[in-house]
């Protein structure tokens, strides 16, 4: 996915902490999970642009390794735990790589028809799993009279 015909824009591998803030927070685990599959692919999309449009998002290096990702969800009222988590699947999903997928049916009712799937991401982490993310999420007390917003601060090293 791109904003017009340029891929991820060419960044250095020099380390670093970056912040993203973000006006919006994504909806808790228990929305998401009742959401239906298109509603859930464009609150996926949303959240690309998100990301993208915040301040220094073109300031982000190439990752090289592991990074360590700090999520601090300002809402209304706060997530437990599983719930927390849960509602950032969306926003980590997007960090990650984009990815194209294509190949043709070996079994079932379609076989021998082509399929074709992709994942939009931006590439700031390499990929979700132990290895390569360690994440944190938490809950920020919200100012009064502030609207709801979302800070992800990445970093090369431990946060």
């Amino acid at each position: 996915m791109s904003l017009m015909t340029d891929d991820t824009p060419m960044r250095l591998s020099e380390p670093g902490q970056w912040t993203l803030t973000i006006q919006a927070v994504p909806p808790s685990a228990n929305v998401l999970r009742h959401m239906h599959w298109a509603n859930y692919a464009k609150h996926m999309k949303d959240w690309y642009y998100l990301v993208r449009g915040s301040g220094c998002f073109l300031d982000i290096s190439r990752p090289l390794a592991k990074r360590f990702v700090l999520i601090v969800r300002y809402g209304r009222k706060a997530l437990d735990r599983d719930n927390l988590y849960s509602s950032m699947k969306p926003v980590v999903d997007v960090l990650k790589p984009e990815k194209h997928e294509s190949g043709v049916w070996k079994s079932g009712p379609h076989k021998g028809k082509a399929w074709d799937r992709s994942r939009i991401g931006h590439g700031l982490i390499l990929e979700d799993d132990e290895d390569h993310l360690d994440l944190k999420v938490l809950n920020g007390k919200l100012e009064r009279g502030k609207k709801p917003y979302t800070t992800i601060t990445i970093s090369d090293t431990p946060i």
